[in-house]
């Protein structure tokens, strides 16, 4: 059984909760021998066999990965063996966890430089473990490196170095017509439960260089799950200049890159689209980065409290009810929807009322109320239509206290007012009656009863004056009644 027993057995935790094992081949073991892990973390009564093994090229199980390790001290480890030749030797082995933690980079390293006092002030927050909260627990090496220097020459560029026991760092030889980049490790300080080997860097952060970070960044959430940010570009920045996006949602997520940019004419990043944007408690952190091929780019960095820059949705489901006895009408409402708060409390609400009929004029009505979902509007005239439009803001709790977007507009109230269609049907009927009640008259001889004709004068007085006054008074008497006068006057000068 000497030498049939697994070699070189290591585990390693990273990322806070993974752990990998790893082990060679025993050196006299056959080559059907296969490998079982069983583990037992400390003061745990049950052992369990690794439910992930890691595969040789002919399926040898040579390691093992886990998940959801918590670092509690001490855990057990055996790894047995079978094969049909000969009895494999087992192996075992304590191991305390914290020490085989790879502590992750420091979190969130930021860069300030006042190019006034030529420094820079640098910060950070502690990296990331299951079991150690303290920030006093670790201790930091920095390294500030001068990236013009590094383009000057093909020796090393210069450095600054500095063991630290605190999370900020001031670097006093800055200045701004120079590149420079930063990365910090951490590890334990000496008095803590924390890994004592150097973890991972962080990803340089790159500072100078003025004029070429991008300006103007600002980022709104809208549709409660939804993001853009967009920038310039740097005015100093190069023409070929492209632009990187990396944000960490919170403080426990990892740093990722932009999925969807926002492109200028010019196919330069120049905004990002965000999508299932999700808000916290905490700030988020924006990392924004260049590439040039004829210089180096400053980055430009923030850190946001998302729901600060939320574009509030407007209320909901907004209903007007009037009392046409009392004259008052009953406003109701629902919160706007978001994704991290249900409470009515949150929110303030402004109301703004106008006549319908004189929408660009100043409101009649306007009032900002806290919290609730109700108003009661006592009305001033019941024979006008009215138009209710709503819009809230933060009041309290992590709620944007910017004013959000204007609901659609509700109408209400009444207006005794014939409309419009009543005036086409008027003009439409009026002359169409006309012209049937003409037709009729004249069908049926109203017309003549109405407007009867008036007669003309008799024919005996267009005829030639007769000389004969016997003859005229003759005629006279003949069409003339018993009852009529005539008073005949005769010209006696002929």
């Amino acid at each position: 059984m000497n030498g049939t027993a697994i070699e070189n057995f290591v585990c390693v935790i990273f990322n806070v909760s993974f752990m990998n094992c790893t082990w060679h081949v025993g050196r006299t073991a056959t080559e059907d021998t296969q490998y079982f892990l069983y583990w037992r973390p400390w003061k745990k009564e049950d052992v369990t066999e690794c439910q992930n093994y890691i595969k040789d090229n002919c399926g040898k199980h040579i390691g093992c990965r886990f998940q959801n390790v918590a670092i509690e001290n001490h855990a057990y480890f055996l790894v047995n063996g079978s094969s049909s030749e000969k009895s494999i030797q087992s192996y075992e082995k304590t191991i305390q966890l914290y020490k085989i933690e790879k502590l992750t980079p420091p979190l969130n390293v930021t860069v300030n430089c006042t190019e006034v006092s030529h420094s820079c002030k640098i910060w950070w927050q502690p990296p990331r473990t299951s079991h150690v909260k303290r920030r006093s627990c670790f201790k930091y090496e920095i390294v500030i490196e001068n990236k013009a220097d590094a383009e000057k020459t093909t020796k090393t560029a210069s450095e600054t170095k500095a063991v630290i026991e605190k999370n900020s760092y001031l670097y006093e030889s800055f200045s701004s017509g120079k590149r420079y980049s930063v990365k910090i490790r951490a590890t334990d300080a000496g008095f803590c439960l924390v890994s004592p080997n150097w973890g991972e860097w962080s990803t340089p952060v790159e500072f100078g260089m003025k004029g070429s970070a991008i300006e103007n960044f600002s980022c709104v959430i809208y549709n409660i799950f939804l993001m853009n940010c967009t920038w310039q570009a740097g005015r100093d920045a190069p023409a070929d200049t492209q632009y990187f996006l990396y944000w960490q949602e919170s403080r426990e997520d990892n740093q990722k890159e932009c999925e969807l940019y926002i492109k200028d004419e010019n196919f330069r990043n120049m905004g990002c689209i965000f999508q299932n944007v999700s808000i916290g408690s905490g700030k988020a952190y924006f990392l924004v980065n260049g590439s040039s091929k004829d210089s180096l780019i400053q980055s430009y960095d923030e850190h946001i409290d998302l729901y600060k820059i939320e574009k509030l949705m407007p209320p909901s489901n907004i209903t007007v009810n009037c009392d046409e006895i009392k004259n008052d009408c009953m406003i109701q409402w629902q919160r706007p929807q978001i994704s991290h708060s249900n409470k009515d409390k949150c929110f303030k609400y402004e109301i703004n009322i106008k006549y319908k009929d004189n929408l660009k004029g100043k409101p009649i009505y306007t009032s900002i109320q806290e919290g609730g979902n109700r108003n009661v509007y006592l009305r001033s005239n019941t024979r006008k239509k009215y138009i209710l439009r709503m819009r809230a803001a933060g009041s309290a709790c992590f709620v944007s206290p910017a004013w959000g977007e204007w609901s659609a507009p509700v109408e209400f109230g009444n207006e005794e007012i014939i409309s419009s269609s009543v005036w086409i049907l008027l003009g439409v009927a009026t002359p169409l009656l006309a012209i049937i009640a003409i037709f009729f008259c004249k069908r049926t001889g109203c017309w003549k009863a109405a407007f009867p004709q008036i007669p003309g004068p008799k024919p005996a007085f267009f005829t030639q004056a007769d000389t004969n006054l016997e003859l005229m008074e003759s005629k006279i008497q003949s069409i003339t009644s018993e009852n009529e006068e005539i008073v005949l006057v005769a010209d006696m000068g002929r």
